[in-house]
């Protein structure tokens, strides 16, 4: 088997027919991406060795997928059935400290008002009984291929280091610049574009893109290329495009003149994409020199050729 294959061991009980179809389609959507789960519904043959098979299946596994439903997390307490035994397998290479089995809890089909067992009580959990299932469906394969560490911005320096009067202008910049960033996947921004050198950031880690603005018209802004990879604009999208309609925006221009209300799409230097749309433009009004205001979306694991 290829060592870069993630290999995951899906543990669950039996608690109804629907359950067991629910816990074949995530183990059968995971294998369409990439991931190599050990699931009893194919894994475990007519005549195999049960006991023989969870312990391999749990102790060669990257993963343990624990789905905990009222009936695993009432078995696993009592350590009745095979989510009985396999917790105690577990147990034991949670109390040996095993690195490199990682447990992610899974909650579905689970009333309880302590949504885990006992053995994996404070784990932090993805619970697909409260969220949408593809929301709750990519968070877990983030986490699995790691996707989810990359969020997270690099280390800067201490702004305080120097007292020399330059570096407390660079340090009173570099601290105002938090008012040019947010890091979230989607949101709403509304800013001075010309303070920060029209510069605005959204996303982190590979997701991050640093967007360009200056100025254009009463109702309308220059966006520019310059800090990302490429620049993609259509003025007939009014609205964020799907992943197999970024083919229909044009990439070949350094800026483009965007209207209020067009959308303008952004591909980063990791490959990763950002459709922005203009809701507002304004050019010295009251307490603000030039407005810019944008909705954004930032699209997750979207490549185009």
């Amino acid at each position: 088997m290829d060592s870069n294959i993630k290999r995951a061991f899906i543990s669950y009980a039996w608690d109804s027919e629907n359950h067991k179809k629910w816990v074949l389609k995530l183990a059968s959507d995971l294998r369409q991406h990439g991931v190599d789960t050990i699931l009893d519904q194919w894994d475990a043959r007519l005549g195999n060795d049960l006991p023989f098979f969870m312990e391999q299946g749990l102790t060669t596994s990257h993963f343990v997928l624990c789905v905990c439903s009222d009936k695993y997390v009432e078995k696993a307490n009592g350590g009745i059935g095979g989510a009985g035994y396999e917790k105690r397998i577990l147990a034991s290479e949670l109390m040996c400290g095993n690195d490199s089995l990682f447990i992610l809890p899974i909650i579905k089909g689970n009333s309880q008002a302590s949504k885990l067992p006992a053995f994996l009580s404070g784990l932090k959990y993805v619970d697909f009984d409260s969220g949408n299932y593809y929301d709750c469906y990519q968070q877990l394969l983030e986490r699995i291929y790691d996707e989810d560490v990359k969020r997270k911005p690099a280390l800067g320096i201490n702004p305080f280091e120097s007292t020399a009067i330059s570096d407390r202008i660079t340090t009173k910049l570099n601290i105002e610049k938090v008012q040019f960033h947010n890091p979230a996947f989607e949101g709403f921004v509304s800013f001075d574009y010309k303070r920060n050198s029209g510069a605005y950031v959204i996303g982190e880690g590979d997701y991050l893109f640093d967007t360009r603005w200056s100025k254009c018209g009463q109702n309308s802004i220059h966006c520019y290329r310059d800090h990302v990879f490429r620049l993609g604009y259509n003025p007939s999208y009014k609205e964020f495009p799907s992943p197999n309609e970024f083919i229909n925006f044009d990439f070949s221009s350094r800026a483009k003149s965007v209207n209020v209300g067009e959308i303008v799409l952004l591909e980063n230097h990791n490959h990763k994409f950002a459709a922005l749309k203009i809701t507002k433009v304004l050019i010295r009004r009251e307490d603000i020199n030039h407005l810019l205001e944008f909705e954004y979306k930032i699209y997750k694991d979207v490549v185009i050729d």
